[in-house]
Order: C-alpha cells, then sequence, then structure tokens
C-alpha cells in the first residue's frame, strides 16, 4: 500500500447503541484491492438481529476479538489520506481503540446521498441509484460486497460531480 492514499471501509455493528461493537471490518483501496477484512467476536453482546448486518452471532463465536487486530487496522488508517464510507462514524472505531488521525478527510456517501433523511438512505438504495448490482440477500453479502459497493458508487459520484462542474 503506498503511503497516504484513499481507503474505503465498510463496518457492522451489533447494536444496541449503548453496547455498539464492530463486528465485521472491511477496508480495501480503490482499485478493491482488500487490505483488511474479518469478522470479530464480542465482549459484551452476545446477541444481535442479525437482519440489519447479515452477520449471526454464532458466526463469531470462533473469531478473533477486535482487540487482537488493532495494530494492524490502527496502521492501514494511519496510511490514509481519505476514507470513503457509507453511514458510519467514527466513533465507534475510537470507542474500540482506534484513532482515526486528524488530517485525515472521512466523506461518508450517505451525507451527498440524503434524500429524506429517514429509513430511505440505505445501501441498497445508493446501490440501486448508480447501478451496482448487491445482492438482495443481507446473509449473502461480505463485507467486501460492501466495500466494492461503496468504491464503485463512489467512482460514480466523483464522475457525476465532473460532469456538472465541466458542463
Amino acid at each position: 500500500m503506498s503511503n497516504k492514499q484513499t481507503l474505503i471501509y465498510w463496518v457492522d455493528l451489533t447494536g444496541p447503541a449503548v453496547l455498539d461493537e464492530i463486528v465485521r471490518l472491511t477496508i480495501m483501496d480503490t482499485n478493491d484491492n482488500v487490505l483488511f477484512n474479518h469478522t470479530f467476536n464480542t465482549k459484551l453482546v452476545d446477541w444481535w438481529y442479525s437482519g440489519l448486518n447479515g452477520i449471526r452471532p454464532e458466526e463469531t463465536y470462533n473469531q478473533q476479538p477486535f482487540e487482537n487486530y488493532k495494530k494492524e487496522i490502527q496502521s492501514i488508517f494511519n496510511k490514509a489520506s481519505r476514507l470513503i464510507t457509507f453511514n458510519s462514524f467514527t466513533f465507534f472505531l475510537d470507542k474500540q481503540g482506534v484513532t482515526i488521525p486528524t488530517n485525515t478527510a472521512v466523506e461518508d456517501l450517505a451525507d451527498p446521498f440524503r434524500v429524506l433523511g429517514d429509513a430511505n438512505d440505505t445501501i441498497d438504495n445508493l446501490c440501486a441509484y448508480y447501478g451496482y448490482p448487491l445482492s438482495d440477500n443481507i446473509y449473502n453479502r461480505t463485507g467486501v460486497d460492501y466495500a466494492k459497493a461503496i468504491n464503485y458508487c463512489w467512482h460514480e459520484m466523483e464522475r457525476y460531480k465532473e460532469a456538472q462542474e465541466n458542463k
């Protein structure tokens, strides 16, 4: 990985908000090269509604905890000049001990995509709008699927923005 580049990341949380833990994290570069992709065992939460993220709690029991990967994750984020994600906040990374450097720009694609500021502003609708074929079955989706979807949509958004600026 070259130093200071744009990275895409996807994070899945357990919920509920008070106890939220990261249960899956995927990081890739803008060429779809996967730099990190793991599901984690949790410390506090032993059950969550898997229909929200497609990860069943029992699928995490044999996984390592997030803590075991913190140094590796921090090292990857330290090399980023910009992070692109969808509807995610770095608060949850901070909460679990990973700090995004202050000189790293974080772009949440949900912000420019927001239409109503409600349940319609989903990764599914973003993908439908930009023509990315994200599986309809949430249980078939991986972190890599989500990160690739974000990357594709980000490139499309950038292309549309450039076209508007060059009118």
